[in-house]
């Protein structure tokens, strides 16, 4: 399409008031990156999985994304061996609540019906609760790593407070 049709629909005007809703830097990207689809089975799918996320809403709560951070630069870094600040931890351990969240929701919206469109993007969710659970039990905040997040650090701490 021309951008003279995509002025016409005022879709600029419709991707703002989309992106007000985005929780996240990367989530508004998208939205900014989005363009109309010319594939009827992709425009099909989409339909599809918009109704079945109304339909949800509809039915209760909405759900939450607050909280949920980029971690790429995290997870680079980790994988050519690097190690991660308290700040990076936090957010692995808020996408992480995320998730959990996320995971929930969909166990609560289906309990008594069958599955949807948005059941497989739901089920690709891991948690990964006993990770979430040490980040959150070793970092108290940016500033504060808890005592016993390793016995070496216990033992360290312990032998300044005995000075």
């Amino acid at each position: 399409m021309n951008q003279k049709v995509f002025q016409t629909l005022e879709f600029y005007k419709i991707l703002e008031q989309l992106s007000a809703y985005a929780s996240s830097e990367a989530a508004k990207k998208r939205i900014a990156d989005l363009t109309p689809s010319t594939d009827l089975e992709e425009i099909n799918y989409l339909q599809e999985t918009t109704a079945d996320a109304l339909s949800r809403l509809y039915k209760s709560s909405s759900i939450s994304f607050s909280g949920v951070h980029n971690i790429n630069t995290s997870l680079k870094r980790l994988s050519i061996g690097g190690t991660l600040n308290t700040t990076e931890l936090l957010q692995i351990g808020f996408l992480l609540e995320a998730a959990k969240r996320a995971k929930t929701y969909d166990r609560s919206e289906r309990a008594e019906e069958k599955t949807d469109s948005l059941t497989p993007l739901f089920s690709q969710l891991e948690p990964l609760t006993p990770l979430h659970e040490e980040i959150k039990r070793c970092i108290l905040s940016e500033d504060e790593i808890a005592d016993d997040a390793s016995s070496t650090l216990f033992k360290i701490r312990k032998s300044i407070r005995g000075m």
